[in-house]
């Protein structure tokens, strides 16, 4: 692949990235605005789809909006995700036993 054509690659997870950390931070973080956020990137589910920094991610377990439809949503779309780890070395796992609204079914599909 040409640099520009990478570049753009890189431009373009980039972006996704910033606007997924931005929603799952929010006090909007909903099942239909991530499938609608994601989707208008066009990805699609179990496609393996890779974003350079998983942040948003963790940044969905802190939130108190968390759902397991959320997760599940969340980890269609971005399965590598519940195992990254992040700059202080924690998973998302980790992050969701900091969150006093995820249930043990969400813990579960971490785990998975």
């Amino acid at each position: 692949m040409s640099e520009s054509g990478n570049n753009g690659r890189q431009s373009a997870e980039s972006l996704l990235a910033n606007e997924l950390f931005d929603f799952c931070k929010s006090e909007s973080l909903s099942t239909e605005g991530l499938r609608e956020l994601i989707e208008r990137r066009g990805l699609t589910p179990n496609n393996h789809n890779h974003v350079s920094n998983y942040k948003f991610f963790h940044l969905a377990c802190h939130n108190g909006r968390i759902t397991e439809e959320i997760i599940r949503c969340l980890l269609e779309y971005f399965p590598a995700a519940a195992s990254a780890i992040d700059e202080d070395g924690c998973t998302t796992l980790h992050a969701a036993c900091f969150n006093s609204n995820v249930t043990l079914d969400i813990i579960r599909l971490l785990i998975d």
